[in-house]
């Protein structure tokens, strides 16, 4: 059932303008070809009941004995090899007189004839050949007494047949050719209809992928209101990220300044490392909590950030802060590799995992930065790499690397907040975040998002 409610819009038109296209010319077919076919019975009926007519008209009774017209009122008759036939019959059903076109042949009607004229559409000949047969049942009345007898008159039905298989030939090739045309006139109806609905569906997609920013308001009347809402809602996310991180970065400042008062008082040599302690605790709580609530995560209009740049500046920062440690960088950074996210949130991810590279690295760090096929047709994803070769990471230690607040050594500078950034960080994106280590073999996170 799912799958049909995702059968495109244009699709079902066409699927729809098919389905009663073909019912509406199948019903006029039936209908044409079965007028037509009560028309040829009727001109068959109305020609042999003239037959018979002409046959009464034509013929005389002498003696009890029937006498024809050596020339008959219809020159088939005298035809060997022709499709209308005629006979005569008297009460003991004997052929009293037959057409030569018939030669010995005998017209064989099952209903008994009647004082009316009557109109056979299934008889046949005795050699089995369909007829139409029209006869009349006559009393002539003579000097000598009345006379009775019975009045044939057949035609082969093939002829009728090949006249309505020729005509239900022709109306099928005028209603398919009429079909051909009406579904083409569908076609350009349906692309113009659904025109505006592909426009849509084009800018969506150029949002998506950052090429625009609004949507056109130039639509039919029903879809302007629809990207009017669509605009203002771009409108209204924008502006909530912004003050967002206005008001972190409000919060931020306003905590920065009591701190640094309460950093510069003097304590008592009892006190103050416990006192320095709270308050590098303090910071690194304030920072963590920031840092979590400024991410921004994935959002489906986000505009899309060339970080091969970006990151090539984090990398060269983070080289010049720990240059004391003459480690040897290498790089393989991708031209316009695209994040579709904040730009912040990278700032953290790289800066983190860098970080976290060059206070253990004895000799090198790698980076490697590079596009990958995205979930969506129209988003790229990319492929981060960071790699040390430090002393890496024992099983039991990978479990718990990214949990807040670990560090594995209490001597190395920090808080134990980066990784667990870098987790929240992917899990909002609905990226995969893994890692590759051995102890004593360096270490290599990893992080994919499409």
């Amino acid at each position: 059932m799912s799958a049909l409610r995702q059968i495109a819009l244009r699709t079902r038109l066409i699927l729809l303008g098919c389905v009663l296209l073909f019912v509406l010319l199948s019903v006029v077919s039936i209908g044409i070809s079965r007028a037509f076919h009560d028309s040829v019975m009727a001109n068959a009926q109305d020609s042999l009941r003239n037959q018979v007519l002409l046959l009464l008209a034509s013929m005389n009774v002498v003696n009890g004995e029937i006498e024809m017209p050596l020339v008959m009122p219809d020159p088939r008759l005298s035809q060997t090899n022709s499709s209308l036939f005629a006979q005569i019959r008297n009460d003991d059903n004997r052929v009293l007189w037959r057409s030569a076109s018939l030669l010995d042949d005998e017209i064989v009607v099952d209903e008994p004839a009647t004082s009316e004229i009557t109109f056979h559409p299934q008889a046949r000949l005795s050699g089995s050949q369909k007829i139409y047969v029209t006869d009349l049942k006559v009393e002539w009345e003579t000097a000598d007494g009345v006379v009775p007898f019975t009045v044939q008159v057949a035609e082969l039905q093939r002829g009728y047949l090949q006249r309505l298989a020729e005509y239900n030939r022709q109306v099928l090739t005028l209603l398919a050719s009429l079909g051909v045309l009406i579904l083409a006139a569908l076609a350009l109806l349906f692309y113009w209809f659904l025109g505006p609905l592909n426009r849509i569906a084009e800018e969506v997609s150029e949002v998506e992928s950052g090429k625009r920013r609004e949507f056109n308001e130039d639509y039919p009347k029903e879809l302007n209101q629809l990207t009017h809402n669509l605009n203002q809602l771009l409108e209204h996310e924008d502006r909530r990220i912004e003050r967002h991180k206005e008001v972190l970065g409000n919060l931020a400042h306003s905590l920065k300044t009591p701190i640094a008062i309460m950093a510069g008082l003097k304590f008592d040599s009892e006190s103050e490392g416990d006192a320095r302690d709270q308050l590098e605790q303090m910071q690194a709580i304030i920072d963590y909590q920031l840092n979590s609530a400024s991410t921004i995560g994935p959002r489906r209009f986000s505009r899309p950030i060339d970080v091969s740049a970006v990151s090539q500046k984090i990398i060269e920062s983070l080289t010049k802060l720990h240059k004391s440690r003459a480690l040897s960088v290498t790089t393989d950074i991708g031209e316009h590799v695209l994040f579709f996210g904040d730009e912040g949130d990278w700032h953290e991810l790289l800066g983190n995992l860098l970080d976290n590279a060059f206070k253990w690295a004895h000799k090198g760090v790698w980076v490697t930065l590079e596009s990958v096929q995205g979930d969506d047709a129209q988003r790229p994803g990319l492929r981060l790499s960071v790699a040390d070769d430090g002393p890496g990471l024992s099983a039991q230690d990978t479990e718990r690397i990214t949990e807040r607040g670990v560090r594995l050594d209490t001597q190395t500078p920090g808080h134990g907040l980066g990784l667990n950034i870098v987790k929240g960080i992917v899990t909002a994106y609905g990226a995969e975040l893994s890692l590759s280590t051995h102890a004593g073999a360096g270490t290599q996170w990893e992080i994919l998002i499409r």
